[in-house]
């Protein structure tokens, strides 16, 4: 198994650092921090800034030929510059009172696809749903628990419910968005932790943050063989993104909910966002088309 190290990109005290994604058209690393209610941006000369958003934000995705990003909500996607700050909401998914939304990702078609998850996660509580374009959010998988990394390969779609401890594969067709359940890709031990954010590179190979596990872990989905680790010194790693200008650069979320105090005396990064090169290029974040 290969090992990277990844550095510290920025120092922060996220709660729930998520949502990793690289803007191109602003050479800019973006992330959230879904229990801060907070966007941050990066650009390639180190500026960076925050954005308060007054409530959960959970996922950033770019739009085609806007120059926005559309973000997830607690209850549904909206609009985002950082000119305008919240723009245009597009879709309400849920809107019971202890459920947010969680992590998406835009499949190849510039569909959206966004997940939910009850606070605190109960099994069978969560939902993923699709979105097209102005239609309606279509409901994809139900009973899900805490719903999470999403990338797509040809006529394969790749899914992380972090409880399964598992990555899921899908038939996927791009035309009509229709999945089916194929298999268990790649089994997770619970010493590694839990499958939590997922990116995929130009291999077909998936970089996993594992929520527990200390780091982000590449898997080959067609033997279930772990390759390779990149180590981040934190214990609770959430999302993962690859991009640079060479998109041969990951950046890397993590978190410090629910560590104990003595846990963040050990780790005190916990909550920070780092970054790594690395020997092999990531696929650019297919777009949302409105």
């Amino acid at each position: 198994m290969k090992r990277y190290e990844s550095t510290l990109l920025a120092s922060l005290t996220s709660e729930l650092g998520e949502g990793a994604c690289w803007w191109p058209e602003r050479k800019s690393w973006c992330w959230v921090d879904i229990i801060g209610h907070t966007i941050y941006m990066r650009d390639e000369n180190d500026n960076q800034q925050s954005f308060d958003m007054g409530g959960y934000v959970t996922t950033l995705v770019p739009v085609a030929g806007r120059n926005e990003l559309l973000v997830g909500l607690k209850d549904g996607v909206a609009f985002f510059s950082p000119e305008r700050g919240l723009g245009k909401r597009i879709a309400v998914l849920e809107e019971r009172e202890n459920v947010r939304c969680n992590d998406g990702k835009c499949d190849p078609a510039g569909r959206l696809w966004i997940g939910t998850m009850q606070m605190p996660a109960a099994e069978g509580t969560g939902n993923l749903y699709c979105i097209t374009g102005s239609a309606a959010p279509e409901l994809k998988l139900a009973g899900v628990t805490i719903s999470n990394g999403l990338v797509w390969n040809n006529d394969k779609m790749y899914y992380n419910d972090t409880h399964t401890g598992s990555v899921q594969e899908f038939s996927y067709d791009a035309q009509s968005g229709a999945i089916a359940f194929k298999r268990v890709a790649v089994h997770i031990p619970p010493a590694l932790g839990w499958p939590d954010g997922m990116a995929i590179d130009s291999n077909g190979m998936l970089w996993v943050a594992h929520w527990g596990g200390y780091g982000v872990y590449c898997w080959n989905p067609d033997t279930g063989e772990l390759l390779g680790k990149v180590e981040v010194p934190a214990p609770h790693v959430s999302s993962c993104a690859f991009g640079g200008p060479e998109m041969n650069e990951m950046l890397i979320t993590t978190a410090r909910e629910h560590m104990t105090e003595a846990q963040i005396a050990e780790y005190p990064l916990s909550g920070s966002v780092f970054h790594v090169r690395l020997p092999i290029k990531g696929l650019p974040a297919n777009y949302f088309k409105y």
